[in-house]
């Protein structure tokens, strides 16, 4: 059971790893609440899916994949250069095996490569909540103005692009929820900080 504690101890970290995003009492969110809200949104979609999906699975993928970041940490969207990224991947793929070594469990090194490579619906379904959660940071948040400091507006100019939008179009579900969020975001954009929400979509 020592490689069962060992690995717990470091799932743990997870709930210290922070994002960059906000939550309603204007804390950083962690990792692992992240996390959470993916497995709930997963939860919530289930009956209205028009593709049946392997729920557990789904939970499975939720828990996943964000768990390497225990270890190798979160780096935000923004400054994910290409190098970073290729050596984040590399860094998370060691500690993935190292969890499965410790809980004697090759599924879990299958989970990973799943998300990772997205062929399936289950892993197409994870990507669109972790995409989505960050869209409910962004309705829930208590102040949107830190929203737009990263970057010249930067998660402000992909969350109202098209090509974000797409990353849902698989499921009708994804896209009305999506829509909705989008629609309460700018009401708040424009009622709080006098933005019209336009200025960020390029022509």
């Amino acid at each position: 059971m020592k490689n069962v504690v060992d690995f717990l101890k470091i799932a743990e970290k997870l709930e210290c790893e922070c994002r960059i995003t906000r939550t309603s009492d204007g804390a950083f969110q962690s990792v692992a609440s992240h996390s959470w809200n993916m497995a709930m949104m997963a939860m919530a979609f289930k009956p209205y899916l028009q593709t049946p999906v392997n729920m557990e699975r789904v939970l499975e993928l939720c828990l996943l994949h964000d768990l390497p970041e225990a270890v190798a940490h979160d780096i935000p969207l923004h400054l994910q250069t290409p190098e970073i990224k290729q050596k984040k991947n590399q860094e998370e793929k060691i500690v993935v095996d190292r969890f499965s070594e410790l809980l004697k469990d090759s599924d879990i090194c299958d989970l990973f490569e799943e998300y990772e490579e997205r062929k399936t619906q289950e892993s197409k379904l994870v990507k669109a909540l972790d995409i989505l959660d960050t869209c409910v940071a962004h309705l829930c948040a208590k102040d949107l103005k830190y929203v737009g400091e990263y970057a010249n507006n930067f998660y402000w100019k992909l969350f109202f692009s098209d090509d974000f939008e797409k990353s849902f179009d698989f499921e009708p579900v994804l896209i009305q929820v999506f829509g909705e969020i989008k629609k309460q975001v700018s009401e708040r954009l424009k009622t709080e900080l006098n933005i019209d929400s336009k200025c960020f979509i390029k022509e």
